[in-house]
């Protein structure tokens, strides 16, 4: 498990909003997008804390289907109470921090990607 430094910068967080401030889906997922960008990753808590993404879990999980590689990795952060936890740390894949808001890069089960990819039933 590696450890995730906090961006120092939250008026990055406040920016981000800026730019996408309706709580759609497709909303909360270009913030998160950006967040990956300009962070290099953001943990699930920071998500929900400053970028007002309930669960971006399931923002992930739309990303992914829309052909984004987003890596998942563990990380231990402070909860709000101050116990620490294990969270995910979501960043894009190399080659894919450089493409634009609108691009997509290939589907992981093309990309010859380690990363284990689960069925979802609808």
């Amino acid at each position: 498990m590696q450890k995730h430094t906090k961006p120092q910068n939250f008026q990055s967080f406040d920016s981000i909003i800026a730019n996408w401030p309706d709580n759609t889906a497709e909303h909360q997922r270009a913030r998160l997008l950006q967040a990956m960008r300009l962070c290099a990753g953001i943990t699930t808590l920071e998500a929900t804390r400053y970028l007002d993404v309930i669960d971006p879990r399931a923002r992930v999980v739309e990303l992914r289907k829309e052909g984004y590689r987003i890596i998942t990795s563990w990380v231990c952060q402070p909860s709000e109470c101050g116990r620490l936890h294990n969270v995910g740390l979501y960043t894009l894949a190399a080659n894919a921090t450089d493409i634009g808001m609108g691009a997509k890069t290939k589907p992981m089960r093309e990309s010859g990607s380690s990363q284990l990819v689960l069925a979802l039933w609808h």
